[in-house]
């Protein structure tokens, strides 16, 4: 009996392949089918299938043209025969040789249709990036209490599950992934989880290019997500991931929404009314292009009167000596005309520069010094308010989350840098 199915949908992935099959070949539980599917590879991805399948007996290689990883996962569960599927990328593999086992006898001892375990992310040096929506414990999770439908990799599922209530895979060639578990989870309900981890998803080894067709299939993903989420109420996923998705990925969506894409329009419309029926509310970003244009005019009007009154202060002092205090005199300094170094609340008598600038605690400076603050959002209003009992008048701070978003949008302005009227427009 073929306990778990592991299907791959493969695009071009030669340099990775071999690593990610040894993954699964080697696991102790060995009741395991691996279903291998190329779509349409033009480097010699399908080579090393045909090489595996000659050296084992459990890989089934399939071949099809080029439709993206939705279709070819499809097809893996078209042809599965496990009591349990298990999706694996090409550019990953598993961190243990006994995780389908600890999964497969998780699952069954616990009689769930869905079981999983942990994930983190690596880059090419082998560098752990960050440990993703972790699980401390063993135990049973009601999906509506939990609602990340992000990181499908680290679970299997049941196989007469997905083919009684039809759960596939859309046919996008981005976010294909998180209407799929969210399409799972509305009907499994609750999942069992192990400690251990399970899964290591490498990032940063590939360059994605993005198209008007893609950004398209990517906004009715996400319009999938607001409709099942809505439908079965889970709040959860609404808070934690939808709410906000829109804003976090305008870097992404302004090029394409800036540029008459009236389907792209039409997907970001349908979310809107989901939200407004389900929540009372829509980011308004997003009512229409006129608000998306606006909110971008308004974050470079406050970054130019910023670099304007940097610009003309007598002294400036940069509130923050962490990564932000950093960027702001990499990426400004050059326009300030006189800093005189950096602040914290707090100091330790220890002695402290950053690149020549003395660290003093706040209260060490005049009052008269134009103050950048330069933090994170959570420690943003505690300081503009210790400021303002200090009796600094000369105050300026933007979102370090909005100049970060016009540094990556600097490409589609026009200008390198302008200065007009004082006002100063720098891009990268």
């Amino acid at each position: 009996m073929i306990k778990i199915s592991v299907i791959i949908p493969i695009y071009n992935m030669e340099n990775y392949l071999k690593e990610c099959l040894d993954s699964i070949l080697f696991q102790t539980l060995k009741e395991i089918e691996v279903i291998c599917v190329d779509d349409g590879s033009t480097d010699c991805s399908y080579d090393i299938l045909l090489e595996y399948r000659n050296r084992y007996n459990n890989i089934i290689v399939l071949q099809q043209e080029n439709q993206g990883p939705g279709p070819a996962k499809n097809k893996g569960i078209e042809y599965a025969s496990g009591k349990y599927v298990a999706f694996m990328d090409p550019d990953d593999y598993y961190a243990q040789s006994d995780v389908l086992e600890l999964l497969y006898i998780n699952a069954e001892k616990n009689a769930v249709k869905v079981c999983g375990g942990n994930i983190v992310s690596f880059d090419e040096n082998g560098k752990i990036q960050k440990r993703q929506k972790w699980f401390d414990k063993n135990g049973m999770i009601l999906f509506q209490n939990f609602g990340c439908i992000l990181y499908y990799t680290r679970y299997i599922y049941d196989l007469e599950m997905l083919r009684d209530h039809n759960i596939i895979f859309p046919p996008y060639r981005r976010f294909d992934d998180p209407p799929f578990l969210l399409n799972v989870m509305t009907h499994a309900k609750e999942f069992y989880v192990i400690k251990e981890v399970v899964y290591m998803y490498r990032v940063g080894h590939k360059k994605v290019t993005f198209n008007q067709e893609i950004i398209n299939e990517l906004l009715r993903g996400v319009r999938d997500c607001f409709q099942l989420a809505y439908e079965s109420n889970l709040n959860k996923v609404y808070d934690e991931y939808l709410k906000n998705y829109l804003r976090n990925s305008l870097t992404l969506l302004y090029p394409f929404l800036n540029n008459g894409n009236t389907e792209g329009w039409k997907w970001i419309f349908e979310i809107n009314e989901i939200s407004l029926k389900w929540m009372g509310e829509c980011d308004e970003v997003f009512l229409d292009r006129e608000h998306m244009v606006a909110y971008i005019s308004n974050i470079k009007e406050k970054r130019s009167n910023m670099l304007d009154k940097c610009h003309k202060a007598r002294e400036t002092v940069i509130y923050g000596a962490g990564k932000i205090g950093n960027g702001f005199l990499e990426k400004y300094g050059s326009i300030c005309r006189n800093i005189v170094g950096f602040a914290v609340t707090s100091k330790s008598e220890e002695e402290h520069f950053i690149a020549g600038y003395a660290v003093k605690e706040i209260g060490n400076y005049d009052r008269e010094a134009l103050v950048v603050v330069a933090v994170g959002e959570k420690s943003a209003q505690e300081i503009l308010q210790n400021l303002e009992m200090l009796q600094f008048q000369n105050v300026c701070y933007v979102k370090y989350s909005e100049l970060m978003l016009l540094e990556r949008l600097s490409e589609y302005f026009p200008q390198d840098r302008q200065e007009t009227g004082g006002r100063y427009e720098v891009e990268k």
